[in-house]
């Protein structure tokens, strides 16, 4: 009986999913709201989890807010840790808990994903993401992209860069 409606919920958020070729479609609405959930379990995965800071990091960034929108970020580096500035009016509504730094296998910086509720267990911390007036923690994650999004439909755009 709820199929009818989780189709339509489905067909609404990819609709609201923007204007490229692909990225309007049903499958780009639905990998906006299993990407994210993807992303945290692949956590369970050995020598994914980042036990340290990557090297280098890019000057700017994609940041998504899980199952959200995208804004651009601005990377800088204390003594020991990255700090991740996210731009632009951030709503009101989302209240932001910690951060996920994704890099790919070739250890190229993907983008950072922010997500509401408890950080990952267990998780080292790598730096500190700046949202607003809120720091909440940076963990990270390296693996291969292709387990968290399809490429018709980037997690990451790299469209709302400066």
């Amino acid at each position: 009986m709820r199929r009818p409606y989780v189709l339509a919920a489905a067909a609404l958020l990819a609709l609201g999913c923007g204007g490229r070729e692909g990225s309007g479609s049903v499958g780009c609405g639905i990998a906006a709201l299993t990407g994210p959930t993807l992303l945290l379990s692949e956590f369970s995965t050995p020598n994914q989890t980042l036990a340290s800071p990557p090297a280098t990091l890019p000057e700017t960034l994609v940041a998504r807010f899980a199952a959200g929108p995208a804004y651009p970020a601005f990377v800088g580096r204390t003594d020991t840790t990255w700090v991740v500035g996210v731009e632009g009016a951030i709503p009101e509504d989302i209240d932001p808990e910690f951060g996920v730094l994704v890099l790919g296998l070739d250890g190229t910086a993907r983008g950072l994903m922010i997500y509401e509720g408890a950080s990952v267990s267990g998780a080292p911390e790598i730096g500190r993401v700046s949202i607003g007036s809120e720091m909440v923690p940076l963990i990270g994650i390296q693996l291969d992209p292709a387990k968290i999004e399809d490429p018709k439909c980037p997690v990451f755009p790299d469209s709302v860069l400066p």
